[in-house]
């Protein structure tokens, strides 16, 4: 999807790594999802001046990635004996 931007991201702070999702041509942010330490998708939607509009196609894109990155980011960190 050219409209949306997905930048993994790696935290020391975080058990698993997240994703940082950003509009074309923005240069910060406007939502992230990532794995909870119960190894569930969180989204969390960052506080912007403006309103961030999604249409259902670009929801769908940030849900499919999101449902396909939770197996792999668990199984990457159980590989690694983090978890």
């Amino acid at each position: 999807m050219e409209n949306l931007i997905f930048e993994k991201v790696g935290d020391v702070a975080s058990t698993y790594p997240y994703y940082c999702i950003y509009r074309g041509g923005q240069s910060e942010p406007f939502m992230e999802f990532g794995v909870t330490d119960n190894k569930e998708l969180e989204f969390t939607f960052y506080r912007s001046e403006k309103n961030v509009p999604l249409n259902l196609s670009e929801w769908d894109e940030i849900r499919t990635r999101a449902i396909a990155f939770l197996p792999r980011a668990i199984a990457d960190e159980e590989a690694a004996g983090y978890s």
